[in-house]
């Protein structure tokens, strides 16, 4: 088999065409509020949803059930890899899907390091009604690389009928909702950013961050503007609760620095995680 490492939007979208040509494409059929799995090489995948919120919004979850020594990708994975995707333009009387995704972690392989999952893992989706609490038809197209010694791209199909009348089990509903608890908190008092700089060449990030104990195994996750790569943060130093990382970036626009910029951070340390969007100065 191919290692499939994409790197760039031109080289996903062609494989995203080979597949939906091919004989990787693979469809599920569905019934009630969860579809059935749809396997591939190194694991399974579905979808369940909740009924409507009276927001119109819809909890939904996508179960990749990895089989041992599988792994896919987190939303952003670095130096290779592409995230999972869900399309759902045709769909009934839904018009957005958002994927949330819980902590990573740092896979290191035989070509690269990147940011994902070595384990069986729920990734939440929150989804959009047109029409509050009517009826909706969930068709979504699912797109994800699924990594053992070689990355394999899986592409499938599935078919969810939401009605509010017809409320899902409670295994869905324990299921949606572990998903979504285990997602990133956001900054609070004692878990957040306390200091922020960069560097005088404008590339190299300085973030100080308060942590609910001290952690030495700490992990810190930074994505940015298009184009722009950021090396695995080190840690430059501790004082109390508060870890000091230095972070390398470049890939930036010819002339441009990451001054005024937008990066987002995940950071995992005491057993937590937490996420948010800082503005660098």
């Amino acid at each position: 088999m191919i290692n499939y490492c994409f790197k760039t939007d031109a080289a996903w979208s062609a494989a995203l065409a080979l597949l939906l040509s091919g004989g990787l494409l693979l469809p599920s059929q569905t019934f009630a509020a969860s579809s059935e799995w749809a396997e591939t090489d190194g694991g399974r995948i579905r979808i369940s949803a909740l009924e409507p919120s009276q927001d119109g919004s819809i909890r939904a979850v996508l179960d990749v059930d990895l089989l041992p020594g599988w792994k896919t990708y987190w939303r952003d994975p670095g130096e290779a890899g592409v995230p999972p995707s869900v399309q759902i333009e045709r769909s009934d009387n839904i018009n957005a899907a958002e994927i949330h995704f819980p902590a990573p972690e740092r896979i290191k392989d035989d070509y690269s390091t990147w940011a994902g999952y070595n384990y069986p893992v729920l990734l939440p989706i929150t989804l959009r009604q047109n029409t509050l609490g009517a009826p909706s038809v969930l068709e979504a197209d699912v797109f994800l690389g699924i990594c053992k010694s070689i990355c394999i791209p899986f592409q499938t199909s599935f078919t969810v009928e939401i009605d509010p009348a017809k409320p899902a089990n409670a295994f869905e509903k324990r299921l949606v909702k572990r998903a979504f608890e285990a997602l990133p908190e956001k900054p609070g008092e004692g878990f957040e950013v306390v200091a922020k700089r960069v560097d005088e060449d404008g590339s190299n990030v300085v973030l100080s961050l308060a942590t609910p104990s001290k952690d030495d195994n700490g992990e810190l996750f930074v994505t940015g503007p298009t184009g722009w790569r950021f090396d695995t943060p080190r840690i430059a130093g501790h004082s109390d609760n508060v870890v000091t990382y230095n972070i390398s970036a470049s890939g930036g626009p010819d002339g441009e620095t990451l001054n005024g910029k937008t990066v987002s951070i995940l950071v995992k340390a005491s057993g937590r995680s937490m996420e948010t969007d800082i503005n660098l100065p």
